[in-house]
């Protein structure tokens, strides 16, 4: 009788520790979870801001298009342009409004960074521009266009994972364009 009192705690801890064993997996999973995905929204925060400031900054005209990509990839955030060129590229589009001699927008491009996977530059003609702004840049007989300019930048920056999680998720193609082994976001901004 007392045999089978000691037998029966004996499988209780067997099962407890079963149990705990799946818990901490569990736990484990939703913290790496949790220490991913935070620095992917962090990295994503810092490269809508990028874009957001390039953008505003560029439409201002106060630099030229070379000086500008040297002040983007000298931004000093999350994404380190600075030490790791292949990380990154960004575009820098000025729509131009058209003229009486010619009156369709013209589109100017530069570009920075070494990153190619997944990146697609700003589209000829109106470089990314929709269409209800690109129609403010046409020359208008008697009118003339109604804007200017519009400054396009876009940014891409690849991300490389800092956990079993997120590997899993680069290999899963979860999270936008992903490689094996990283996934690259991207963010765009008009003024």
């Amino acid at each position: 009788m007392i045999a089978r009192i000691l037998q029966a705690g004996r499988n209780d801890r067997g099962a407890a520790s079963v149990e705990l064993a799946f818990s901490f997996m569990i736990f484990l999973f939703m913290a790496f979870g949790i220490v991913e995905y935070g620095s992917i929204i962090n990295e994503r925060n810092a490269l809508t801001q990028l874009a957001r400031e390039g953008a505003s900054l560029a439409s201002r005209n106060l630099t030229t298009s070379a000086n500008m990509m040297d002040l983007l990839e000298s931004t000093n955030n999350a994404l380190d342009f600075k030490n790791q060129p292949s990380k990154f590229h960004i575009y820098l589009a000025q729509v131009t409004a058209g003229n009486n001699v010619n009156p369709n927008p013209t589109c100017a491009v530069v570009d920075r960074g070494g990153l190619s996977n997944g990146v697609q530059p700003p589209t000829q003609p109106n470089c990314d521009l929709p269409a209800n702004l690109y129609d403010y840049l046409k020359w208008a007989p008697g009118t003339g266009a109604t804007v200017e300019q519009f400054t396009v930048v876009k940014v891409f920056y690849e991300h490389d994972p800092i956990t079993p999680v997120g590997a899993l998720s680069a290999q899963l193609g979860w999270g936008g364009l992903s490689t094996a082994n990283s996934i690259t976001m991207s963010s765009t901004a008009i003024f």
